[in-house]
């Protein structure tokens, strides 16, 4: 029997660019690798958006492990940088693990995950799906 992980989250661009402007590098370097941070920065017309949708990723990622994000000295969850979320050759969006959340992923026999994620002018959204046979 097929065991389905799910996880979706919504972001405020807006509070994302906030932050952003607030903390800059500190920011990006807490909370994307630099693969991510590579690709949100490389459009700076869309460099909110992308990191936003991102955001919104990482956290239904943490949400289908049943994990959450570590924060504020709660060390049950999994870290930011634990959940990367890349475009792929084709262009597709995919989520790789490390860490504490490959940990976690192979404790629950997680062998695949789909992904999807969108953004609007106010809002990103991300939709994961890990699958076990």
């Amino acid at each position: 029997m097929m065991k389905i992980f799910t996880g979706i989250d919504i972001c405020e661009i807006e509070r994302v660019q906030e932050i952003f402007d607030k903390y800059g590098e500190r920011f990006l370097n807490r909370t994307f690798t630099e693969t991510e941070i590579k690709y949100c920065l490389s459009n700076r017309k869309l460099t909110a958006q992308r990191l936003a949708v991102r955001f919104a990723a990482k956290e239904a990622v943490s949400k289908a492990l049943g994990a959450g994000i570590n924060k504020l000295g709660w060390d049950k969850g999994i870290n930011w940088k634990d959940a990367e979320i890349i475009r792929n050759s084709r262009g597709a969006v995919e989520v790789r693990l490390f860490g504490k959340a490959a940990e976690i992923e192979k404790q629950l026999g997680i062998e695949e995950w789909t992904i999807s994620v969108s953004h609007s002018k106010k809002d990103a959204i991300a939709s994961v799906t890990g699958y076990r046979n």
